[in-house]
């Protein structure tokens, strides 16, 4: 079976790739996806996830429908599931602001207490974790797969997985974002895949949004040390594996 990297054809008009909502509110999550026509369940659609609900574009699911049937043909009893999907801003502002107050722990350490300056602070939480309005995983084209741990990936049956994704995915449109050897950005993910197909034309609108209104991450109290931090937000969403531009 031939798949395409460009397999889907998208109308010019921005209603075929948004739907009803707002571009410039799609590419920054600030809108419900479950309640999205263009977004399906994961569990609908045959893809292992873990215990929570998992939401993609429908062109997205459908693409990892096939890779994932690829994958289990060669790997039967490999490990494969979906760890983390789509996510909207109250959904990235909640771990953000968590980790920037304290109540949710970076690698063991409440940064609150321990990293006072805010502009540090912030970049020990971008280490992983995306501002929100900036994250890849708004737009229904991103996902993590089984563990969100690198070394998973180093050895036994993660391994697998990881190089077996290396060498196929691209042939069912899916690149990984943050590869190792970049020089800014987050740090490497080996979990983390996108639909490229899609994901570039959000990408395009996001950076149009952030030319016209370079502010709009800057706010006050737009989540916790946005002031400060909101400028690095084109840095950090640029800052990906050329194979995902």
């Amino acid at each position: 079976m031939l798949v395409l990297l460009f397999r889907c054809s998208f109308a010019a008009d921005d209603a075929a790739i948004y739907g009803k909502t707002n571009p410039d509110d799609y590419v920054t999550g600030r809108f419900n996806p479950a309640k999205h026509e263009l977004f399906v369940s994961l569990a609908d659609s045959g893809i292992p996830t873990n215990k929570w609900p998992h939401l993609l574009r429908k062109e997205a699911a459908g693409a990892l429908k096939e890779l994932y049937a690829a994958f289990r043909k060669e790997h039967p009893q490999a490990p494969f599931w979906v760890q983390s999907s789509t996510r909207s801003f109250v959904d990235q502002k909640n771990i953000w602001d968590g980790k920037w107050n304290g109540t949710i722990a970076v690698k063991n350490v409440g940064l609150s207490r321990n990293v006072k300056d805010p502009m540090k602070r912030a970049l020990e939480i971008l280490k992983f974790s995306s501002m929100p309005g900036t994250s890849r995983h708004h737009w229904g084209t991103d996902f993590d797969l089984n563990v969100l741990e690198n070394s998973y990936y180093e050895t036994g049956e993660g391994r697998v997985l990881y190089f077996w994704m290396k060498e196929h995915a691209g042939r069912f449109g899916f690149c990984q974002p943050y590869t190792a050897g970049r020089k800014t950005g987050y740090h490497e993910e080996k979990w983390h895949w996108s639909y490229k197909p899609l994901a570039r034309i959000f990408l395009e609108r996001w950076n149009s949004l952030h030319r016209k209104n370079p502010g709009v991450f800057s706010r006050k109290g737009l989540f916790g040390g946005s002031e400060v931090s909101g400028k690095l937000a084109p840095v950090y969403v640029n800052a990906i594996n050329r194979d995902c531009d």
